[in-house]
């Protein structure tokens, strides 16, 4: 009997966080705090598990189904960080929230290192599962959100699942490695449909075209929180399964009709995702309308990931997807802190509780840290200085089409020029707009960390770029 040898060093961050989350079921009034600190801990061991050679472990012949490098190791210690700061925006909540967020957050630390398709869908599901009741509040409104979510996530499910089962039946495997040695000799028709379907059904995760219509229903009408989670971590995960399930697995063997795929599904994504957010009047449909563009820069690079600059690809493609969540986590976390206080103020319309832009108006005066946060985030997912977290995230993305896939590259800056017209707008409503000034906000010292790292990821770029950097 053959027994594979375990990297417990390796495991070390995801062993925290599946710790937290079952501390958290049944540590009562000191779930928050035992789940902060776990996840803080996942972090920290995350970051010294990458100073360190790289790890692999659960070995099938040459082929390891869990690698802890740099670029894992970075997404692991983001899934973590991330979950942290939704939980510090969250208030008081029952003991349950804290353990369902937990244990979302230990389904992204698999994610993060997981190499073959078994473990990367099971960790996303892991990863996803949980938003289910999460999205879920009182009221029709949250029903509605809840269950447009589930439907829309289990038929990605199958659908990844049916594309994960043709290519075990093309190549004989499912680890990445296995599927980029064999998927050449395979049956290319084979090929091409389980590449389409298994990159589709992970295209929801990221709220990518056409899987995309659940986004900005779902994060209008969930608890903001929540809706910072999904905009963040959520979409970060299926950003990391699309990434090394291109660059591992099919790129090698797949490249024709993975590229076909990635581009279509990256055209469409800057396309719909920018007509959308330009006729948005409220400030969570037009986040999550610009967050279905940025899903397409993510993917963008991926479509010239079997050419030459391979590597550069996936590494610009997941170093845009980590700048995007954060800023992203940063426009959220901030308009979390000022919208309880205008709810209990009555100053809250129509559905959902991020309210309309123009209720952001006179944000600067009345809560300048929150506003300062979110007017950093809106200009970086614009690209704009001095928020040049998002300036690099462009470039680096620009620098890997240029040479090979011009055609796309202009997509890409048309797409970014286009989203001014809503960016713009949102930022002057905050920095100049004239209106009943919103409440001071909470939560300051995790608005104040999420701003702090924005400014460092905008004054050290380079350290993303780092951790970034995919090699196989």
């Amino acid at each position: 009997m053959r027994v594979q040898a375990i990297d417990h060093v390796a495991l070390l961050p995801l062993y925290l966080a599946a710790g937290t989350a079952a501390l958290a079921l049944f540590t009562g009034r000191f779930a928050k705090a035992c789940m902060m600190i776990g996840l803080s801990a996942a972090a920290i061991a995350a970051v010294i598990v990458a100073a360190g050679a790289d790890r692999a472990t659960f070995a099938v012949g040459p082929w390891h189904s869990y690698w802890a490098d740099d670029a894992a190791m970075g997404a692991a210690a983001l899934f973590a960080g991330l979950s942290v700061l939704v939980a510090a925006v969250s208030g008081r909540q029952p003991g349950e929230y804290w353990f369902l967020l937990a244990v979302s957050a230990a389904g992204g630390i698999t994610l993060a290192g997981a190499r073959d398709l078994i473990t990367l869908i099971v960790a996303l599901e892991t990863l996803t599962v949980p938003l289910y009741v999460l999205v879920t509040k009182p009221g029709r409104d949250g029903a509605e959100a809840g269950v447009t979510f589930v439907i829309a996530s289990i038929a990605s499910s199958a659908t990844a699942l049916m594309g994960a089962a043709f290519l075990y039946a093309a190549a004989g495997t499912v680890h990445l490695a296995g599927l980029a040695s064999n998927l050449g000799s395979a049956d290319p028709a084979l090929t091409a449909a389980g590449a389409a379907l298994l990159l589709g059904g992970f295209a929801f995760k990221l709220a990518a075209a056409p899987l995309h219509a659940w986004a900005p229903l779902v994060l209008e009408r969930a608890p903001l929180p929540i809706a910072t989670y999904l905009a963040s971590a959520s979409k970060l995960g299926g950003a990391v399964a699309i990434i090394w399930v291109v660059y591992f697995g099919l790129a090698a063997g797949a490249e024709t009709s993975t590229g076909m795929v990635v581009a279509a599904l990256s055209v469409a994504s800057i396309a719909i995702g920018n007509l959308g957010a330009l006729v948005q009047r409220r400030t969570v449909p037009l986040l999550a309308w610009s967050g279905i563009a940025h899903a397409g820069y993510v993917l963008a690079p991926l479509a010239v990931v079997a050419t030459a600059v391979g590597q550069e690809a996936a590494s610009a493609a997941l170093a845009y997807a980590v700048f995007f969540v954060l800023l992203e986590a940063g426009a959220f976390a901030a308009l979390t802190a000022v919208r309880p206080v205008a709810a209990a103020e009555g100053r809250v319309s129509g559905v959902g509780e991020g309210g309309a832009i123009g209720e952001l108006a006179g944000l600067w005066r009345s809560a300048p840290l929150p506003a300062s946060v979110f007017l950093f985030a809106v200009i970086g997912l614009a690209g704009l200085p001095p928020a040049l977290a998002g300036t690099f995230a462009k470039v680096a993305i620009l620098e890997v089409l240029a040479p090979s896939a011009v055609w796309l590259a202009v997509i890409v800056a048309a797409g970014s020029v286009l989203g001014l017209a809503y960016y713009l707008p949102l930022a002057r409503t905050v920095l100049l707009g004239r209106g009943p000034a919103t409440g001071k906000g909470r939560f300051a010292i995790a608005v104040a960390a999420i701003g702090l790292a924005l400014l460092a990821v905008t004054v050290a770029p380079q350290a993303v770029l780092d951790f970034t950097a995919v090699s196989r």
